[in-house]
């Protein structure tokens, strides 16, 4: 049993083991049935890795997780309490990628070390519900933006929504949707998109311009008051980005309204960017 006690004050502090139990305790482990040993070893190594998921989840929060460290994160639920690191390691040397990881099937999955029936099962129904419901949106976007025929598409994404929708559809510099992000509050009346996130989505790699569509359940596609100022503040963040907000689009009742085409985002353009602040600055300092 000397092992354990080898292995325990390598991992523990001088004074305090990091999982709360004291050396002196530990150091009395020699004197321990094997089986008790066992169990004070497998709950101090589940502490052990607590404490590295709840920094893993802290890079999650950050978008700081690496590939491997994503798919490690997403074993969290799978493989309760246990280090999922090896295991993501292997997923990844065995499929390539993430796409195609969930692409696997399960006698596939079970061929991979460590992988369990749970485990393949939890792998099989994420790719199942990603193949389904999200491949299937994302294929629907039409390949390139254009404002009059944006429309259409617009007209009949939109018709049979009841909860209020706030979707970004981002672009590369050829004017390519590379996908959609949506924001909801399940509700008919309002959805909205915190700034950070909005930040978020506009500095991903290769985008270069937005294009943002919201509905009105039930009412005009008139835009709002609210509706004019947040399209203010995302043009502000654009304008401070170097990303370009080509559009803002509200379906409701009537139709497609197109700040674009209504001549108003071309103004909004101008009013709020960071060169127009500094050209304000400097009139301010001439005087």
């Amino acid at each position: 049993m000397k092992i354990f006690s080898y292995i325990f004050k390598k991992i523990f502090s001088a004074k305090t083991g990091k999982c709360g139990y004291p050396l002196t305790f530990l150091e009395k482990y020699d004197t321990i049935k094997p089986y008790k040993l066992l169990t004070i070893y497998e709950d101090v190594m589940a502490r052990v890795h607590d404490g590295h998921r709840k920094r893993a989840m802290a890079k999650l929060a950050k978008g700081e997780l690496l590939e491997h460290e994503v798919l490690e994160t997403l074993l969290f639920n799978a493989v309760p309490r246990k280090n999922t690191n090896d295991l993501a390691h292997r997923l990844l040397a065995q499929f390539g990628s993430i796409p195609a990881l969930f692409k696997a099937s399960m006698n596939e999955l079970l061929k991979v070390e460590g992988v369990g029936e749970s485990v393949a099962a939890y792998l099989v129904s994420i790719g199942y519900f990603l193949n389904k419901y999200y491949a299937p949106a994302q294929n629907s976007l039409p390949e390139k933006f254009d404002f009059h025929s944006f429309l259409g598409f617009v007209k009949a994404t939109y018709a049979d929504e009841k909860v209020e929708l706030l979707d970004c559809y981002l672009l590369d510099d050829r004017g390519l949707i590379l996908y959609r992000r949506r924001f909801t509050a399940n509700a008919a009346t309002h959805a909205t998109i915190a700034p950070e996130d909005f930040t978020d989505i506009i500095t991903e790699p290769n985008v270069s311009g937005i294009v943002m569509v919201h509905n009105h359940p039930g009412g005009e596609c008139k835009p709002t008051l609210s509706d004019d100022l947040a399209t203010r503040k995302c043009q502000m963040a654009c304008s401070f980005h170097n990303v370009l907000f080509c559009d803002h689009m509200v379906y409701g009742n009537g139709g497609v309204y197109s700040y674009y085409l209504d001549g108003r985002m071309q103004q909004i353009s101008k009013e709020c960017s960071i060169e127009n602040l500094f050209v304000g600055e400097e009139g301010k300092n001439e005087k």
